[in-house]
């Protein structure tokens, strides 16, 4: 039996699950976002411009409009208050991923040599 891709899996697992914690996690902030604009009367919609979550992750000073109102801005900077956390996770997941795969398949393959199947 190969143990290769149970290495691969406990490997990539770990920063997996930081990734989807991460994105679980934005979500949330999106809804509380969602729920403080819809407390003033307006509407936060994420969806309705294709630049929304551009302009979150990679152009914070264009995220905020200058036609949005006064519940929409405060979703909006509760948003922004969140994301350099979200990175920090975000690069962390990446790198658990990124070092837990080799790791997770150099664990497999010591144990495949240690059960006396050595390849």
């Amino acid at each position: 039996m190969d143990l290769s891709p149970y290495g691969f899996v406990a490997g990539a697992a770990p920063g997996l699950i930081s990734l989807l914690r991460t994105m679980l996690g934005v979500r949330r902030v999106m809804s509380e976002a969602r729920d403080i604009a819809r407390g003033h009367g307006e509407l936060l919609d994420f969806h309705s411009s294709e630049n929304q979550s551009y302009d979150f992750m990679f152009n914070p000073q264009n995220f905020i409009k200058p036609g949005d109102g006064p519940g929409v801005r405060s979703g909006k900077n509760l948003l922004l208050s969140h994301r350099d956390k979200v990175w920090r996770r975000y690069w962390t997941g990446f790198i658990l991923v990124l070092l837990g795969v080799p790791f997770g398949l150099l664990m497999a393959t010591c144990g495949e040599y240690l059960l006396g199947r050595p390849w």
